[in-house]
């Protein structure tokens, strides 16, 4: 039991080195906007789908509209966007992505040095065992949702 709380505590650790090592990355380059959260939110969205109606993008981000006015008002000051009126429907708003916006979603941290330290084949059984463990947590997930039987 030991041996798995180590392991665990191992695992936690370099993720949450990762994550710092991410952020690290992200605030250097890109003013510290998180690509899971708020403006690298947006951006995200807006990067698969490059424009859309602000309303459509509140919509599916699932964010209030006060929040998202503001949140893309910085992106707009930072020129990672661009807002005009629509041509079709003068109230709408369109969302547009500008080059800036685009490099964001295109530069990543570079990870390649993380696995430098490792030989093919333990790269391979580092693979192996992370997609097992995935596996695992998404069974894990799928028994807790099943568990949640709600009675109203």
């Amino acid at each position: 039991m030991e041996d798995k709380r180590k392991l665990l505590d191992t695992f936690l650790e370099t993720y949450r080195l990762m994550h710092s090592y991410s952020m690290t990355w992200y605030r250097k380059n890109f003013n510290g906007i998180d690509p899971m959260q708020g403006q690298g939110r947006i951006l995200s969205k807006l990067r698969r789908m490059h424009s859309i109606n602000q309303r459509d993008l509140q919509t599916s981000l699932d964010i209030r509209p006060q929040s998202l006015g503001e949140l893309l008002q910085k992106l707009e000051t930072n020129g990672y966007i661009r807002r005009y009126r629509s041509p079709t429907d003068k109230r709408a708003l369109i969302v547009e992505l500008t080059e800036k916006g685009e490099v964001f979603q295109i530069n990543r941290p570079e990870y390649d040095a993380l696995f430098a330290t490792l030989n093919r084949k333990e790269r391979e059984d580092l693979r192996k065992s992370l997609i097992k463990i995935s596996e695992q947590l998404e069974n894990l997930i799928e028994k807790e949702n099943d568990d949640d039987d709600f009675y109203y």
